[in-house]
């Protein structure tokens, strides 16, 4: 059965709530390691986290036109989103790699 345009609403918002969380722990282990880091390590971070926040802000567009979006266009919407979130997941991924 296909998702109700709430129900994709409302798991596009909290996985991204999640993700928020998950960056914010990344982000802060890198930033306590970051005193030790060579520039060339800190620039790939700076460079990662503005891709990171570019995608975010892409993804939170998405979610404020779904949600104004009627139910009849909201379907036309849905792939877009789904896109934005994969880009946004592999953002999230490829950076958090670099703080390990």
């Amino acid at each position: 059965m296909s998702k109700t345009k709430n129900e994709f609403l409302e798991e596009m918002k909290k996985q991204l709530e999640d993700l928020n969380y998950q960056w914010n722990i990344e982000r802060n282990k890198f930033e306590a390691k970051a005193q030790h880091a060579t520039a060339e390590a800190r620039k790939q971070f700076e460079d990662e986290r503005e891709e990171f926040r570019k995608f975010r802000k892409e993804m939170q567009e998405k979610i404020v036109d779904l949600d104004v979006a009627s139910d009849n266009a909201w379907e036309d919407l849905k792939d877009g989103t789904e896109k934005a979130w994969t880009a946004l997941s592999d953002s999230f991924k490829k950076a958090a790699s670099h703080f390990k």
